[in-house]
C-alpha cells in the first residue's frame, strides 16, 4: 500500500514543496497513470496546480493544507513499518 504510485507521489511532493509535471514523471514514467493520479488526488482536494503562462506553459503541483497532512499521516506509518520489521 505505501509504494502505490498516489503514495508516491504525495510523499515526493511532500520532501520537494513543489515539483513540475516533468519531474513527476521521472517518479512514475507512465503519462497515463500520472495524469490519472494527478487528477484522482486533484479530486480528493490533495494536490494544488498552478500553472504558468509562459512559452511553453509550465505546471506546478503541490500539496494542499489536506495533503499535507496526509502526507504527513503516511510518512509516521511508513517509519512505523519500517521499525516493526
Amino acid at each position: 500500500m505505501l509504494n502505490t504510485p498516489s503514495v508516491k507521489v504525495i510523499l515526493f511532493l511532500y520532501d520537494r514543496g513543489e515539483a513540475r509535471y516533468a519531474d513527476l514523471l521521472k517518479l512514475i514514467p507512465s503519462r497515463g497513470t500520472l495524469s490519472i493520479i494527478l487528477k484522482e488526488l486533484d479530486e480528493e482536494g490533495l494536490i494544488k496546480r498552478r500553472v504558468v503562462a509562459s512559452k511553453p506553459i509550465r505546471t506546478y503541483y503541490s500539496l494542499s493544507e489536506k495533503g499535507r497532512l496526509v502526507a504527513g499521516l503516511l510518512k509516521e506509518v511508513k517509519q512505523i513499518v519500517r521499525n516493526v520489521h
